[in-house]
C-alpha cells in the first residue's frame, strides 16, 4: 500500500500519483494498525478523521463501489460496556427511524472481528460548527438563521419519532458545502450515540424498538455542560424539552461568541446550569446587537423548568421566524459597513480594496443595462420586471459573490439594484467594493432592513438610493429616470 505524504490518502501499490493532489507516493507505513483494514467485509479504512472517548471515525472507501463513507468504531475499551454497546447501536436504531435531509444518514452497521462494533456513515464534506466558532468565525444573520431552522427541523423530526438527542452541541452540527444553497450549506445533525427512545417505536422493516433503562440511568449526567439542559445536569427525567434548551444555548454562542455559563470547574458549571439565572445575550459583550426580539425567544428556550420553555421544535421555528425582521435589521445597524461594530467587523466578508480586472470585449449596447442581485429568486423576477418596463435590459445574479465576478468580467452595467442582507457578502460591501474597482453609476439599493441611518449611508455613497422591499419596490422606474439610465415618460 502507499500514502500521500501530504494529504495522507492511502493506494493500491500500482497507484503512483496521488489522485487528490497528484503528489508522488510514499510506502505507506501506518501509525495506526487499523488503517488499510478492510471492516465488514467492504470498508477499507484510509485515514482517521476524528477520535473521542466514545469512538473513532475514519474515512473509508468501498471495495467494490466507487463511494467514499465515514466508519465509526466504538473504542476498544468501551467494547466490554453493555451500556456503551447499546448507545453505539441506538445511533443505527434512530436511523432506521429518522430518514431527513438534515440528519446524517447511516448505511450500514455490524461487528467486525478486528475491529469491532462499526457504524457507516455518508462522508460529509465540511466542517462542524465548533470548528468555525473556535476558529473566533461568526456567521451573518441569513446564515444563522438558515442554521437554526434547518437543526430545528432535524429535531422535530427526531421527537415526532420518539427520540430525544440529548447532546445538541455545536460539534454534532456540521455544515456541509453545499454552494446550490443560498447560505452555502447544508446543515446535518450528527451522533445519537447518547439519545433517548422516550416509547416504542417500529421501524419501516417492522422491527419494534423499545426504550432501555440503563440508555437513562437516574444516576448518569450525559451531554456537553456547554449546551446542557439544567433536568440532564441533576440527572432528572429528560425529555424532547432538554433538547430545546440545548439548541437556545448553542443559539447564544452563535449571537454573543460566548459560551452560555462560563467556569474553572465542572462542578461550577453544573451548580449554574441548575441554579444561576442565563444572561441575556444582549448584556453579553458581543451580544450587544441583539434585539429584545430576539433577546425574548433565547430566553425562553434556556428556561431552567421544562414547562416554561416551548414545547415543540415547530414552535421553536415559528418564534425565531417572528423575530427574524428585527434581528436582520439589528445585525445590518450594528455589522454591516458604517454600523456600530466598525470597519473591522468579523462579519464583513470582504474589503474593499481594488483587484485586478481582466480585460474585456467592450460590446456596444442599444438599450441600458441594469445588474440587479437578490438572493430571492421571486424578488430577482420582480425587479427584472421592473426594469424592463422602463425600456432597459436586465442581468440578475443572486450573489453578492457572482456579481462581482460578474463585473470584472464585462463593461459597467449603467446601473445597479442590489438586496443589502445577503447570504456571504452582502450589498454594501459589494458596491464599495465596485466602486473600488471604478464602477461609478447610480446604485439602487432594495432592503428589508431600511432605517433613516441606512439611507443616510447609502445616500453618501454618491449616487446611491435605499427603498424599502415592501413599500417602495414600485419606485424603481422612478429611480432609473432620475439616474438618467431610463428615459423620461412619453419618450
Amino acid at each position: 500500500m502507499k500514502q500521500c505524504p501530504v494529504c495522507q490518502t492511502t493506494y493500491p501499490d500500482e497507484q503512483h500519483y496521488c489522485g487528490q493532489d497528484g503528489n508522488p507516493l510514499v510506502e505507506f507505513v501506518p501509525l495506526d494498525p487499523l488503517i488499510g483494514v478492510v471492516v465488514g467485509g467492504s470498508y477499507r479504512l484510509r485515514k482517521q478523521l476524528g477520535c473521542g472517548g466514545f469512538g473513532t471515525v475514519y474515512l473509508a472507501t468501498h471495495e467494490r463501489l466507487p463511494m467514499m463513507v465515514a466508519v465509526k468504531l466504538l473504542n476498544a475499551s468501551r467494547t466490554l460496556d453493555p451500556t456503551m454497546v447499546s448507545r453505539f447501536r441506538l445511533e443505527v436504531e434512530a436511523e432506521a427511524l429518522l430518514t431527513h435531509p438534515n440528519i446524517v444518514r447511516v448505511l450500514d452497521h455490524g461487528q467486525d472481528p478486528k475491529a469491532g462494533f462499526f457504524i457507516v456513515m455518508e462522508h460529509l464534506n465540511g466542517r462542524d460548527l465548533a470548528k468555525l466558532l473556535d476558529a473566533k468565525q461568526q456567521l451573518g444573520i441569513l446564515e444563522m438563521f438558515a442554521l437554526v431552522d434547518q437543526t430545528a427541523s432535524a429535531l422535530d423530526a427526531a421527537h415526532k419519532a420518539g427520540i430525544v438527542h440529548r447532546d445538541v452541541k455545536a460539534e454534532n452540527l456540521f455544515l456541509v458545502d453545499d454552494r446550490t444553497r443560498p447560505e452555502g450549506f447544508s446543515l446535518k445533525l450528527l451522533d445519537f450515540g447518547l439519545a433517548r427512545l422516550t416509547r416504542n417505536a417500529v421501524t419501516p422493516h417492522g422491527q419494534t424498538l423499545r426504550p432501555i433503562a440503563h440508555r437513562s440511568s437516574p444516576q448518569r449526567t450525559f451531554g456537553s455542560p456547554a449546551t446542557m439542559a439544567p433536568e440532564v445536569a441533576t440527572a432528572g427525567n429528560v425529555d424532547h424539552r432538554a433538547d430545546i434548551y440545548s439548541l437556545g444555548a448553542v443559539v447564544f454562542e452563535l449571537l454573543t461568541g460566548h459560551i452560555l455559563f462560563e467556569a474553572k470547574t465542572l462542578e461550577d458549571m453544573l451548580h449554574r446550569i441548575v441554579n444561576v439565572p442565563p444572561p441575556m445575550p444582549s448584556t453579553v459583550p458581543g451580544g450587544e446587537w441583539v434585539p429584545a426580539e430576539l433577546d425574548e425567544v433565547v430566553m425562553a428556550m434556556l428556561q431552567k423548568n421544562p414547562a416554561n420553555r416551548p414545547q415543540t421544535m415547530a414552535e421553536v421555528r415559528r418564534l425565531f421566524e417572528k423575530a427574524r425582521p428585527a434581528a436582520e435589521l439589528a445585525w445590518s445597524g450594528w455589522f454591516l459597513p458604517g454600523g456600530n461594530a466598525g470597519p473591522e467587523s468579523p462579519r464583513r466578508r470582504v474589503a474593499a480594496s481594488a483587484v485586478p480586472v481582466p480585460a474585456c470585449t467592450v460590446v456596444k449596447r442599444t438599450k441600458p443595462l441594469v445588474l440587479t442581485i437578490d438572493d430571492d429568486r421571486v424578488m430577482r423576477g420582480l425587479v427584472r420586471t421592473l426594469v424592463q418596463s422602463t425600456g432597459c435590459d436586465c442581468e440578475a445574479l443572486e450573489s453578492g459573490e457572482s456579481a462581482l465576478d460578474w463585473l470584472r468580467r464585462n463593461p459597467p452595467p449603467d446601473a445597479v439594484i442590489c438586496d443589502i442582507l445577503m447570504p456571504g457578502m452582502d450589498g454594501l460591501t459589494l458596491i464599495d467594493t465596485a466602486r473600488a474597482n471604478g464602477f461609478a453609476g447610480p446604485v439602487v439599493f432594495c432592503s428589508s432592513v431600511v432605517s433613516s441611518r441606512l439611507r443616510e449611508d447609502t445616500a453618501a455613497m454618491g449616487r446611491a438610493w435605499c427603498l424599502d422591499k415592501a413599500m417602495e419596490l414600485h419606485r424603481i422606474p422612478e429611480m432609473l429616470r432620475l439616474a438618467g439610465v431610463a428615459p423620461p415618460l412619453g419618450v
